[in-house]
């Protein structure tokens, strides 16, 4: 999303041209047979067309997925498409940690060609958690792709200040259905209290680092036998919603870099806009569910809440930053990406 700017004393806002665009509902964390999954990786990209998504990255451990042939047989014109990718298993030695070691796992999304993690065993030694994310997002533009954080709380791993060198706009998992990445946060073996991703999200944004908040899978089980396990890291947990003008994989990445889109676990928005002085969603209603929007600011201030289906919050100047959050009465949620406010 944008930056909201002031012109002349007055709050503008820099829309992306793309806002005139359609939704398509993608997933950008998916394993199969490749690394740790649990089916081949065709059943994988069959499970996502089947229910509705338009596009899946596939992200195997280290190693790449030629999705040629799998466009072949799956791929139809804006209405479903399989994009390169995949996930870099980084891990860096850290002795006072639990097991010796932080895991610094990213996603390599759009990328051309397989991205190795430093190294033996993929064992950074000498160097932080930050400096590997600069690494690895360096090798990952140069193939081509976009860098996504991969669930920070995993392991009680990253530390919130090795989050703050990533360049504005870097993705992260902000909500990562895999049972045991800790999206909540908690206590870990130690006795520190590591926050949740959404509040970890609210202060790097608070500290004036604009990072865009990801909802995938990071799907491993696919088999119908185990559809009922929640201890399985079972598909359609977390999806987002990219706005873009066609389906092709330059439109989607395009639209990623920018952060014109949203994260959900079940809540669809017909609209999502920023124009001068206002953050303005429309949310499409499902069945008798009540829905609470709330506007947060620096600080994860809730600044105002709105239980229509229209929820509109004007902007004052200051805010530092504003995003909205979307709960509804069964439970489900929407995120959508910050906009910077300042006069």
């Amino acid at each position: 999303m944008p930056c909201v700017v002031a012109l002349g004393g007055v709050l503008a806002a820099e829309v992306p041209a793309a806002a005139q665009g359609r939704w398509f509902k993608g997933n950008t964390h998916a394993h199969s047979l490749n690394s740790d999954g649990d089916v081949p990786v065709d059943e994988v990209v069959r499970w996502y067309r089947t229910h509705g998504y338009h596009f899946t990255f596939i992200t195997e451990h280290e190693y790449f997925t030629d999705v040629a042939p799998l466009n072949a047989l799956f791929a139809a014109a804006n209405r479903f498409l399989v994009l390169a990718g995949q996930e870099v298993t980084q891990r860096v030695e850290d002795r006072s940690h639990p097991g010796g070691a932080r895991q610094a796992h990213v996603n390599a999304l759009g990328t051309n060609r397989l991205v190795l993690p430093l190294g033996e065993r993929n064992l950074a030694t000498g160097m932080s958690i930050a400096a590997t994310f600069a690494r690895n997002g360096q090798a990952i533009r140069d193939a081509g792709g976009i860098m996504q954080v991969n669930h920070p709380n995993f392991l009680w791993s990253v530390p919130l200040a090795d989050m703050m060198d990533l360049p504005d706009s870097t993705l992260f998992e902000l909500w990562n259905g895999h049972p045991i990445v800790y999206n909540l946060g908690g206590t870990d073996s130690t006795g520190h209290v590591m926050p949740s991703t959404e509040a970890r999200w609210d202060s790097i944004l608070s500290r004036g680092k604009l990072l865009f908040g990801v909802a995938d899978d990071d799907s491993h089980s696919f088999r119908p036998e185990d559809a009922g396990n929640p201890d399985l890291a079972r598909p359609g947990r977390g999806w987002i919603w990219v706005r873009a003008d066609t389906l092709s994989p330059t439109a989607i990445l395009d639209a990623l870099r920018r952060g014109d889109f949203y994260s959900s676990t079940g809540i669809v928005l017909r609209d999502l806009r920023v124009s001068p002085g206002e953050y303005r969603l429309e949310i499409t209603p499902a069945g008798d569910r009540r829905y609470l929007t709330e506007f947060i600011g620096h600080g994860g201030r809730v600044l105002a809440t709105s239980t229509t289906l229209r929820p509109v919050y004007r902007i004052t100047g200051n805010e530092g930053y504003v995003r909205a959050r979307v709960s509804d009465s069964s439970g489900r949620m929407a995120w959508t990406q910050a906009v910077r406010v300042r006069r």
